[in-house]
């Protein structure tokens, strides 16, 4: 990867993290003014550019710095926004969306704390992907339950399993991370790993 690769701003996977984060209010405020079906189908187009702005962002060379924050972070807020309204709907228990939320908080507590100490940016692993994938499919399903589509009764169903796997894996990936920010506390690997 080139040196201005790396460091641009303006690609077509920043595009894409940029708005799925810009659609957060929009499908909230449908989701939870009886527009479920809008809601649902915009929620789950954002969903999909989680997939779409990895792959060109390494099929075309275009995986920057800027990148490499917005797209978790867009994922972030993503997954707790719509974990929220459903727990606001009862569709989803809160203690379930505490288990996912609270892993993020502790993350967001954590971060600061390793940049100060001066802990390189820990890359995300393929435990941390999965776990990303299965809440976005999971809490889509689950979202779908609300709406009048057809399969709408049974989607509950699919998804609670997804969010629970996604839940487990998440934690799963939180664990590695704190294995891995601690390997580098204890300086052992001092070269900056980009990710």
């Amino acid at each position: 990867m080139t040196e201005s690769a790396s460091t641009r701003i303006l690609t077509v996977p920043n595009v894409l993290s940029l708005l799925r984060l810009l659609t957060v209010p929009i499908f909230l405020w449908l989701f939870t003014h009886d527009q479920e079906n809008i809601a649902v189908i915009i929620y789950a187009a954002g969903a999909w550019t989680d997939f779409f702005d990895g792959y060109i962002a390494r099929r075309f060379n275009q995986v920057s710095e800027f990148g490499k924050l917005l797209d978790p972070l867009s994922d972030r807020v993503y997954i707790v926004s719509l974990a929220v309204a459903l727990v606001v709907r009862g569709t989803l228990p809160g203690w379930l969306a505490g288990v996912v939320i609270g892993r993020d908080i502790l993350v967001l507590i954590a971060l600061p704390m390793l940049a100060k100490k001066g802990v390189a940016r820990i890359p995300v692993n393929f435990t941390g992907k999965t776990a990303t994938a299965c809440l976005l499919f999971g809490f889509t399903c689950l979202a779908y339950s609300e709406t009048t589509f057809g399969g709408a009764a049974v989607a509950d169903d699919i998804g609670f399993p997804f969010v629970g796997i996604g839940a487990a894996l998440y934690w799963a990936a939180g664990v590695m991370y704190a294995r891995e920010a601690a390997r580098r506390l204890s300086g052992k690997d001092t070269v900056r790993i980009a990710g």
